[in-house]
């Protein structure tokens, strides 16, 4: 479980325009962790209110799944990650994710991470850290690009991050509208955030 006490230094409320990082030197000394999570997420991909993008992505055993195959009663929550091959932030985020997924599914929602991982390093992040829930390869970031996440830090493309995508939890509602995005820290371009992760629960307290 990833320490709650890191989400402390997360602060704002939820808007639809671009969060200045001024916001964040000025927040509440303890702050809401989501609605930090919120407010930073408003500054880049899909709006809330918007429809997002529709894929076709093949999970870590291959079987091609898309949006609808994901979503549960409520809809779907994908999680953007950069790696689970050589982020340990992002791996351990995805281990919370694992210990939570029942928890999702009985409040309706539909669980997965996506990452710009090729089926078979997914298939030996699955089998290494007995994850069962759904993990997305987009190795070209198409979708990364079509959601508008991806970090753009990362230009040179002999980088081993070129393509990853900002760590973005979009909510999707069934009919493919966005209903909530949670953005992990302050600062894009070079302040970029990746280190803190609003947690599971605290996500699943703001979709109740």
């Amino acid at each position: 479980m990833i320490n709650h006490t890191v989400f402390n230094a997360l602060a704002g409320v939820l808007a639809l325009g671009l969060a200045a990082p001024a916001a964040f030197a000025s927040a509440d000394p303890d702050p809401d962790p989501v609605a930090l999570a919120r407010d930073a997420a408003a500054a880049f991909g899909p709006a809330v209110g918007a429809q997002a993008p529709d894929f076709a992505l093949p999970d870590a055993g291959g079987e091609t799944r898309r949006l609808a195959d994901i979503a549960g009663p409520s809809g779907a929550v994908i999680f953007f990650n950069r790696s689970l091959d050589w982020c340990p932030i992002c791996i351990a985020q995805t281990i919370e994710l694992q210990g939570a997924a029942e928890a999702f599914e009985a409040a309706g929602w539909g669980l997965a991470v996506l990452t710009y991982d090729n089926t078979e390093t997914l298939a030996r992040a699955a089998e290494r850290r007995e994850l069962t829930l759904t993990l997305l390869s987009d190795e070209d970031s198409a979708v990364i690009d079509a959601f508008g996440v991806r970090d753009p830090i990362y230009a040179e493309p002999r980088h081993r991050a070129h393509g990853v995508p900002y760590p973005v939890a979009i909510a999707i509602r069934r009919d493919g509208v966005v209903v909530a995005k949670f953005w992990h820290e302050g600062g894009l371009g070079a302040a970029r955030g990746y280190s803190v992760r609003v947690s599971a629960q605290e996500m699943l307290s703001a979709l109740d």
